[in-house]
């Protein structure tokens, strides 16, 4: 049962949410899928601290969106969030009560929400998306953004229709962009620091694939999972955070398939090639090859540290830089110049609070 401070706290909360002129109330959030980067954001990253509530979990599965609303809501009451993983993470006891939870993103379910967090397979993100913004709901989106083509393209021409007819935001949680060891990164470029710029590599070396965290089937499918689709986003849109959008002019590569060419299962090897354009942000005088290498099951000592691999190097003839781990980095010497910086996850929520807020502010957006 509810104590009654967790009735009032809520209470409060609804009221704050309908009384004009009252400052900055909570963005209220519906959690579509309740797997594991869901239960990172719903028990870690939405909350006070980022100006928003986890106002219902959304998941076709039931028993898993019953879990996911008894953990939101024991640390809406208080509970610390715990497990030995971000993606693993729950509330350290049963408080409160739980948040409502639905098995399809219903009528209801939008009706109790200003945004919608969408945490499900690609396959789904843009019938989704769809439903969602014609609901007049701002929308945060997991990456990869689509798994077809014709997919990402519908999504970006339904946001930019209801960015620009109502106000609506939709971003999509690649924290690269506030990523401290990426901002480092391109300083140094800027500075001239590395010298001419001659060459590259990205590197994503997996013990296993999936990793052991992500269970749900399609990761490891050729449809919608795979390293390159969930993990080599991240380095992509890296890349193109640091020479500019559109940076990579050819790609070439070889990529081989446990099952082989017409099966499903998804790439377990990958070489290749990334060209960039000459010129861009720092003149390059010459196309810039960076190597492209994926490796999922740990053969040949690639895997040297004994944990995985996930590097973008690049190199002049004045010195190197490596953002390995996602958010730290070293140069060529192995010094490390940003250590284990944090991802950009709530500077992602809180630039799309900022902006539902000004389009609230202008009159425009969701009710």
């Amino acid at each position: 049962p509810s104590c009654p401070l967790m009735v009032l706290a809520r209470l409060l909360a609804a009221i704050r949410h309908s009384v004009p002129g009252m400052a900055s109330p909570s963005l209220r959030v519906a959690v579509v899928g309740a797997g594991s980067i869901s239960r990172e954001f719903a028990t870690r990253h939405f909350g006070p601290g980022t100006g928003t509530l986890v106002a219902s979990i959304v998941d076709n599965i039931e028993a898993r969106a019953q879990a996911l609303a008894v953990d939101v809501g024991s640390v809406q009451a208080g509970a610390a969030v715990v497990g030995d993983n971000a993606y693993r993470s729950r509330a350290s006891q049963a408080r409160g009560s739980p948040v409502p939870c639905y098995t399809e993103l219903s009528q209801e379910a939008l009706a109790g929400c200003d945004c919608v967090y969408i945490g499900t397979p690609p396959s789904s993100h843009a019938s989704l998306v769809c439903r969602a913004l014609g609901a007049g709901k701002h929308v945060i989106l997991e990456k990869p953004l689509a798994a077809t083509a014709a997919d990402a393209d519908e999504i970006v021409s339904v946001a930019e229709a209801a960015l620009h007819g109502q106000g609506l935001h939709t971003s999509i949680n690649i924290g690269m962009r506030w990523n401290a060891a990426l901002h480092r990164f391109r300083s140094d470029l800027v500075a001239g620091s590395l010298g001419t710029l001659n060459r590259g590599s990205i590197r994503l070396h997996f013990r296993t694939w999936p990793r052991e965290w992500q269970v749900q089937p399609w990761v490891a499918g050729r449809a919608e999972g795979g390293p390159l689709r969930e993990v080599g986003t991240h380095f992509l849109f890296g890349l193109h955070e640091l020479f500019g959008h559109g940076c990579v002019a050819r790609v070439r590569a070889e990529v081989r398939y446990p099952d082989g060419p017409e099966g499903s299962a998804s790439e377990s090897e990958v070489d290749g090639v990334l060209e960039l354009a000459p010129g861009g942000p720092f003149a390059l005088p010459a196309p810039l090859q960076l190597g492209l290498s994926v490796r999922t099951a740990g053969e040949g000592g690639l895997v040297d540290r004994g944990r995985d691999v996930y590097e973008l190097e690049v190199q002049g003839d004045k010195g190197s830089l490596c953002l390995f781990d996602f958010t730290s980095l070293a140069d060529g010497g192995g010094r490390i110049l940003v250590d284990n910086a944090p991802y950009g996850r709530r500077e992602c929520i809180e630039r799309l609070v900022e902006a539902a807020r000004g389009s609230a502010g202008s009159g425009a957006g969701s009710g």
